[in-house]
């Protein structure tokens, strides 16, 4: 799901730098062998022990469900991402991937892969979307700090070190990425939940309808652990599961028991001994309205 970017501005007075504000982005996402790369799962699970009469759809949904992995290593997914220079690391912990990323210090910081255009890309915090007072603020103070790393340029400093001047919001990280289905979907998991960083959840929101788009078979499986796993982890966390609304987080759309979506947490499973009666269709519309608000980054 390809974001729409906003238009250059100019800021500040001396020494004018074009600033880009930009939105997390996902594109060029592809599955290897398309429409039918779920079928290496089928073809996984046949060779280890699953018999012909259980339909390959079948099949493959077992595998998610099950969370029978080594079979799902065999359909491989690539994209290419641009996120912030802070959110990087994030990103990075996913270790089971192959990436190749823009590399600022042998590149000077232009607009995304265009290296003759002057234009520095940044992403805004969230919470700074509808203050345009603070906005503003935050960008001449992003601006000066471009300028010190172009005066550093000039003084013939290496890219190297005048790199250390950028600020986090700047949108440097970028990566080309090669991952499986199964370390996609532990992406997804952990970053599809309100818990996750706001520019994490955006990210991984356009993985998810870009995903159920190329394997529609997967929709109805992928969301947040306690969607996948039928009971949350995030066992008393406050703000989020229990207490009073953390302010920062959207509320989890799974915790109040009265509701017909309920998804416990592991400890209120083994307090209770059941969820009561819940509806997946409902679950499913809810949860990618979420994702849909998630990935417009507004």
């Amino acid at each position: 799901m390809e974001q729409k970017e906003d238009s250059k501005t100019e800021y500040g007075s001396e020494k004018m730098v074009k600033i880009e504000k930009v939105k997390p982005k996902i594109w060029n996402f592809e599955v290897v062998k398309g429409k039918d790369a779920w079928q290496e799962v089928v073809y996984s699970a046949r060779m280890s022990g699953v018999p012909p009469e259980v339909q390959e759809e079948s099949v493959f949904k077992m595998m998610v469900r099950n969370d029978y992995g080594s079979a799902l290593e065999h359909v491989i997914i690539k994209f290419d991402i641009k996120m912030t220079k802070g959110n990087a690391p994030e990103l990075l912990e996913h270790r089971i991937v192959s990436h190749t990323g823009y590399s600022t210090r042998y590149i000077k910081v232009f607009e995304g892969m265009d290296r003759e255009k002057l234009a520095y890309e940044i992403i805004l915090p969230p919470h700074l979307l509808k203050d345009t007072q603070k906005q503003e603020e935050f960008i001449n103070l992003v601006q000066q700090n471009i300028r010190f790393y172009e005066d550093l340029l000039e003084q013939r400093i290496p890219k190297e070190s005048a790199r250390y001047a950028l600020p986090f919001c700047q949108a440097v990280g970028i990566y080309h990425f090669t991952i499986n289905l199964r370390s996609l979907l532990n992406l997804l998991s952990l970053r599809l939940c309100v818990r996750a960083s706001p520019e994490f959840r955006c990210l991984a929101s356009q993985l998810y309808f870009n995903l159920t788009k190329e394997l529609p078979l997967l929709r109805g499986l992928v969301g947040c652990r306690g969607f996948m796993k039928g009971a949350c982890p995030e066992s008393d966390v406050t703000g989020v599961r229990v207490g009073k609304p953390h302010s920062f987080y959207p509320p989890c759309p799974f915790k109040s028991e009265d509701s017909d979506i309920f998804i416990p947490t592991i400890k209120e499973l083994r307090q209770k001994g059941s969820r009561g009666n819940f509806n997946p269709e409902r679950a499913l519309e809810i949860q990618e309205k979420l994702f849909a608000y998630w990935a417009k980054w507004e």
